[in-house]
């Protein structure tokens, strides 16, 4: 091969490099044109989607956030959105699988673990959800939403202590969380320690402004107040709770227990007639509007007439 002809075939060669090069440089601008798009459009519908949840309009925002999930699937925004609003919708499984897919994209997002152990929880995933607690926990010891989410799945194993020191963790770091702080008032209730359950009680109402506390809170304290036998504070938290939102048999029962005991018959008997209007079966207040009628029946066609 001459001089010349060895230059053309080198020149040749270079070409076909050169052109093959420029083709995989354009094909993976394409790529990332495409992928750069479909984020983009992943986001505004993520952005709507959310918008239609604080408006309450879950089957629209179920939409949208499904249709950012399948344009960008490594979107854990998306997933997280989506998921929760599958939950809100009752498909509790639907958002499990959903949130357990978030997991896999960001293993390392501790909050994004926490609300997975949650959600397992929710279904009965004991320990599935207590494997995504001490996850949580190892990633970032200082997040209070996995010492609580701890301290629930110890409840539910009934090992109140280790619950109730997982609670008081997360209360370490969040002071004002108020759903650590109303297991640990329940807790302590459990553990027959009335004194300690009125105060993480009263720290806790500390947090609601005036006219704002909710209906459970103001109810177990009723019950705290009943148990160190301060009969009228009992009373007063009980009727306070019985105003708070729908009231149920259960609730007019307590009261009753708590007006009986302060030596109130009358306003016992009525909040048993309250009690049995929304559920005449309710036999414990059948049993005690009986005693306070000196009856030995209940007598149900008059107990519900008021």
């Amino acid at each position: 091969m001459t001089n010349r002809s060895r230059c053309a075939f080198q020149i040749a060669l270079l070409g076909c490099a050169l052109a093959a090069v420029c083709a995989s440089g354009c094909a993976s601008m394409r790529r990332q044109k495409i992928s750069t798009k479909s984020m983009a459009a992943c986001r505004q519908m993520s952005r709507d989607g959310v918008a239609a949840m604080e408006l309450g309009q879950w089957d629209q925002a179920q939409e949208l956030l499904t249709d950012a999930v399948q344009t960008s699937p490594t979107d854990l925004d998306a997933r997280r959105h989506l998921a929760e609003v599958l939950w809100q919708q009752g498909k509790h499984r639907d958002a499990v699988v959903q949130l357990e897919a978030a997991v896999r994209i960001d293993p390392r997002h501790a909050p994004t673990v926490v609300r997975s152990g949650e959600m397992l929880l929710g279904i009965g995933s004991i320990d599935r959800a207590l494997v995504r607690a001490e996850e949580a926990i190892a990633l970032d010891s200082s997040l209070a939403g996995a010492w609580a989410l701890r301290g629930r799945i110890f409840r539910k194993q009934d090992k109140p202590e280790r619950a109730l020191a997982d609670m008081q963790q997360a209360l370490r770091y969040s002071p004002n969380m108020t759903n650590a702080l109303l297991e640990v008032a329940e807790i302590q209730f459990s553990l027959k320690r009335p004194q300690r359950s009125l105060t993480a009680i009263h720290y806790l109402l500390d947090v609601y402004a005036p006219g704002e506390e909710p209906q459970k809170v103001l109810w177990l304290e009723g019950l705290v107040y009943g148990a160190l036998e301060r009969r009228q504070d009992a009373v007063e938290s009980l009727y306070a709770a019985s105003l708070r939102g729908q009231p149920s048999a259960e609730l007019f029962y307590d009261l009753a227990t708590a007006q009986n005991a302060a030596a109130q018959p009358a306003a016992a008997s009525s909040s048993l007639r309250q009690a049995l209007a929304l559920d005449a079966g309710h036999k414990a207040s059948q049993v005690l509007l009986a005693q306070l009628q000196g009856t030995t029946s209940p007598g149900l066609g008059n107990v519900i007439r008021r």
